[in-house]
């Protein structure tokens, strides 16, 4: 697992193309603003608060934006005479502005703005209203005055076993006051965040089990909100509060034993359906300036470092924490001067597939792209350490993802289309959780498979703080000298497996005749029915009524056997497909479980297009150790297709076209979530 290193001198040449390009500011005319700003309800008095085009603009160097960003919990880097300026907000969300482009970078999404960050003289102002929406606030205008507060961006439920969490996600570190009263049989529990508006929307389903819904509602005068959440509890629930994941997270527990109210006592799913992201006042913004990273074309010294007729990928390495004053990538616009981006290096590539390598100190993430891409890379200093690549000119087939690798350093790697206009980039953002060395490239003896290579040990001490590459495809050779981990050994085979079988009728519904695995055979096979005439390979774990492993054997042996097939068969895809059941005749829908947290994505498509397509219920996508999806090596989901218990389900399930539907669903994930199969 070894990349090739761009030079040392490729770093100076970009550090020296960064200082004479931040030489050459221009004079942009920005007026005195007298105009008040209070930010939770406090006065925050800013030295130089300016008009620009009649939008408020704030040099990054005012006592009173640090002022601002401390009351939120957020932080900001920036280097002066460099066109970055990052904002880390207190839930995590990283907000991105480019000095000479208009387009607001917030995590892995972008958004237009008037004009962007630009320089007056040697200072840097940004416009104040797109940071104050990156950072979740909710804004009014008053005469002479600007009043922002934080939100409460996202409440989601999540379910255990024994209880509900109620997870609430703000913009700024919670506050709170809890209050349970109500009549007896309909106690009501209502906790209220003074200060924080409400974009969190106004209705949230509890399931019935502890509780049936909870509304939010904002009242309270325009510069200082109050937000209030209303949950409808059963009786005899009891309740914590607890702060989790930072201070701007809490998670509030619902059950009937107290013993169940503490967090580390049941393990619980990741919440993926009930969300709100924070809104923004609508602006009036022009067409974006294309970021000029993403387009650059890269200098002859960067050239010079492409991979040429030896065997051997192009690599940048990973920027490095602290230290000297950031290079920028070569050929890109600096502070001051005009953007003028070079065309793109190919024309529009695809990310057909993405594949992870592990060892005891470095994870390999590879991805398949149809042809040659550049990129830019980036990095934060500590204490955040996360750093992203921009792949320009280029298009994730499926959804966005969450990587996991098994480096314990590293706490998440996401993939996704960060842009489609006026460039298509896909960003990688990694977020260790301490600095660690990152190596790009082509890699060798692997056509268009771009490798990011993450490592264990800390990067170098001279290493940049950005930088570009351009991968091409390495020239062909009888014994490359790098070995390769390839993906799965069939990229268009799918496996199958319906769940029980034999000895293990699994759930059954008398009332209907129904039972669990003569009916996940039936969906089993027109499923494959289905993804074979889309052009998939599918094998089946079993394909009649019998135990796949051993007939006297112990589940583990049985459920091991199901593994083995797809295992060794080298699938690219697991689907466990099962009939849910309850001892309560009141739950119903479909239900998607995955366990490795790169699957996620995996079963939030398959979830999405079997609702769709059936019509039944949305149960979530849930995070569970089944067996099944822990020892199956390739991207693994069990979906539990609505419940013999529920007399509604049960009734559907005995009709045809409904089992049609179910199996025409899942096809439909997995059509979203590979683009489907590779052409032959």
């Amino acid at each position: 697992m070894k990349l090739l290193r761009v030079t040392a001198c490729i770093c100076a040449l970009l550090a020296s193309v960064s200082r004479m390009a931040a030489a050459q500011p221009v004079a942009v005319p920005v007026t005195a603003l007298a105009d008040q700003v209070f930010v939770s309800g406090r006065e925050v008095r800013f030295e130089h608060l300016g008009s620009f085009r009649g939008a408020p603009v704030v040099r990054v160097d005012d006592p009173g934006l640090g002022s601002m960003l401390e009351i939120l919990g957020a932080k900001m880097q920036f280097q002066p005479g460099t066109r970055f300026v990052v904002f880390t907000r207190a839930d995590g969300t990283l907000i991105t502005f480019t000095v000479g482009s208009n387009a607001l970078s917030v995590d892995d999404s972008s958004r237009a703005m008037p004009f962007g960050p630009f320089y007056q003289g040697t200072q840097l102002y940004i416009p104040l209203q797109p940071l104050t929406t990156g950072l979740g606030l909710y804004e009014r205008h008053f005469h002479q005055a600007f009043a922002f507060s934080p939100q409460i961006v996202s409440v989601q439920r999540r379910v255990g076993q024994q209880r509900t969490i109620v997870e609430i996600i703000a913009s700024a570190p919670l506050t709170w006051r809890s209050s349970l009263g109500g009549p007896p049989k309909h106690p009501a529990l209502v906790l209220t965040f003074p200060g924080f508006a409400n974009a969190a929307g106004s209705h949230v389903t509890l399931g019935g089990r502890e509780a049936k819904a909870a509304s939010l509602t904002q009242q309270g005068p325009p510069g200082f909100p109050i937000t209030t959440l209303t949950i409808e509890v059963m009786h005899g629930v009891k309740y914590a509060a607890h702060r989790v994941g930072g201070s701007s997270q809490m998670a509030l527990v619902l059950a009937h034993n107290e013993k169940d109210l503490a967090l580390s006592t049941v393990a619980i799913a990741p919440a993926v359906h009930i969300s709100a992201m924070p809104t923004a006042p609508p602006t009036q913004a022009p067409t974006p300036v294309p970021t000029p990273a993403p387009t650059v074309v890269p200098s002859p010294a960067a050239r010079g470092a492409v991979a040429t007729a030896a065997p051997v990928p192009t690599a940048v390495p990973a920027p490095q924490v602290g230290g000297s004053p950031s290079p920028v990538p070569s050929g890109a616009e600096e502070p001051g001067a005009q953007v003028s981006p070079g065309p793109s290096p190919s024309p529009l590539q695809k990310i057909t597939d993405i594949f992870v390598t592990d060892t005891t100190d470095a994870s390999r993430i590879t991805l398949a792209v149809t042809g040659p891409v550049s990129f830019e890379w980036h990095r934060l200093a500590a204490p955040d350490n996360r750093f992203w690549i921009d792949i320009s000119a280029a298009a994730l087939i499926g959804p966005a993802r969450d990587i996991a690798v098994k480096l314990p350093q590293v706490r998440s790697v996401k993939i996704s289309q960060h842009l489609i206009t006026p460039d298509h980039v896909v960003r990688v953002i990694i977020d260790p959780s301490q600095p660690v060395d990152v190596v790009i490239g082509a890699i060798q003896g692997a056509p268009n498979q771009l490798g990011i290579e993450i490592h264990a040990s800390p990067p170098p001490v001279d290493a940049p703080q950005s930088g570009i590459g351009m991968m091409q495809a390495p020239a062909q050779t009888a014994a490359p000298n790098v070995a390769v981990t390839p993906g799965p050994k069939h990229a268009d085979l799918i496996v199958i497996d319906p769940g029980h079988g034999g000895n293990d009728p699994g759930a059954m519904n008398q009332q209907y005749g129904l039972v669990e695995s003569h009916l996940t055979l039936a969906i089993s096979q027109k499923l494959k029915a289905d993804l074979q005439h889309a052009g998939w390979r599918v094998v089946l774990t079993r394909d009649g009524d019998y135990e796949v492993g051993d007939p006297n054997g112990d589940d583990h042996q049985e459920l091991q056997a199901r593994c083995d097939v797809a295992n060794a068969a080298g699938a690219r895809l697991f689907i466990s497909v099962h009939i849910n059941s309850s001892v309560s005749s009141a739950p119903s829908g479909l239900t998607t479980y995955y366990w490795r947290p790169a699957d996620r994505s995996f079963a939030q498509t398959v979830q999405a297009a079997a609702v769709r397509a059936t019509g039944a219920g949305d149960d979530g996508v849930m995070r569970e150790a089944f067996y099944v999806t822990r020892h199956t090596v390739m991207p693994a989901v069990l979906i539990e297709n609505t419940y013999l218990s529920n007399a509604h389900d049960a009734s559907l399930l005995t009709q045809s076209w409904f089992i049609d539907r179910i199996a025409a669903g899942i096809a439909q994930g997995v059509k979203d979530y590979t683009g489907g199969p590779p052409s032959s």
